[in-house]
């Protein structure tokens, strides 16, 4: 019978460190991306034009928080050598999914030339 409360306590301690552990991972996900996830997409941003399309980013913005939860946030920037055009691209964001998505992908090609 001490064998069962044993295994039964074991599984119970390890059921509250996984839910401890998904509310910690959740509630740091959003706290990380709005303290850091502006600094971390643009950072991606710059990285992905100068590597991809060979120019440099003379502005840029980008959101904070990855609201549709694709590990992705917006972003509209505009280069050195045709700084009166707008463009568009999704870069990866704070979080799980932003280290595991790296640099930029474009959007819907709504507007978006390059």
């Amino acid at each position: 019978m001490t064998r069962f409360k044993v295994i039964g306590a074991l599984v119970a301690l390890l059921v509250i460190v996984i839910v401890g552990f998904s509310v910690l991972i959740t509630v740091g996900k959003g706290a990380g991306q709005v303290l850091f996830g502006k600094t971390f997409a643009e950072g991606e941003l710059k990285d992905y034009v100068s590597s991809v399309q060979k120019t440099q980013v003379q502005g840029s913005s980008c959101q904070a928080f990855d609201s549709d939860g694709n590990g992705y946030v917006s972003c509209d920037y505009t280069v050195a050598n045709d700084p009166g055009k707008p463009y568009s691209l999704e870069c990866a964001a704070w979080g799980l999914d932003g280290f595991l998505n790296k640099g930029c992908k474009t959007r819907l090609p709504f507007g978006n030339t390059r």
